[in-house]
């Protein structure tokens, strides 16, 4: 029995003690200052976030292929039949024309004839009126191999009907060729410079 008293006195002041720590850890925190705790957690009402969306302007962006023409915006005079050739004629039209030391290709009329470098760079010339007129009818004749200066304007091309009739000596096939010309230079000035 002894024993047993000697446990419950030694449980007694085991819980003593532990009730005394206990004791005085409380003391302790209540005097000492209080610490933050790390988490607070405080009920909140839930907040209501409205969204109102404002058109915005659109802007439109056109996307155009590159052209396949060039198109040539010209102030002076045009000086290089590839300028004509590679250009879209009909964008060309009245422009004015300087051509020095050009060759005479080929001669298919009174007052018409070809000049450039070949098949395919060449353009189609006709005299004005004035230089095919009265004594300069006589003193202007143009052959094939002459090496000229030419100065005039750029026009289109009249239909085949009207190309042989104003043109004298113009057969049905050219005149139906110059259709894919547009256009035409119609020659006020001319230089001949060697035959």
């Amino acid at each position: 029995m002894q024993d047993n008293a000697n446990f419950i006195s030694k449980k007694f002041w085991q819980n003593t003690s532990i009730f005394i720590i206990l004791l005085v850890s409380g003391l302790t925190a209540c005097t000492s200052e209080p610490k933050q705790p790390d988490v607070v957690v405080v009920p909140t009402p839930q907040a209501t976030v409205t969204v109102t969306a404002t058109p915005t302007p659109t802007t439109n962006v056109v996307v155009t292929p590159d052209p396949q023409v060039t198109t040539i915006v010209q102030t002076e005079p045009i000086t290089d039949v590839l300028v004509i050739t590679n250009a879209n004629k009909q964008t060309l039209v009245n422009k004015p024309v300087q051509f020095q030391n050009i060759n005479v290709q080929s001669v298919v009329g009174d007052r018409a004839f070809w000049v450039g470098s070949s098949n395919t760079q060449r353009v189609f010339v006709v005299l004005a009126p004035n230089l095919d007129a009265g004594s300069a009818e006589n003193q202007v004749v143009v052959k094939q191999g002459q090496i000229l200066d030419l100065a005039g304007v750029l026009k289109p091309v009249p239909s085949v009907k009207q190309a042989q009739q104003q043109w004298k000596g113009l057969t049905a096939t050219e005149a139906q060729g110059l259709k894919n010309q547009i256009i035409y230079l119609e020659a006020n000035q001319i230089k001949f410079k060697s035959s």
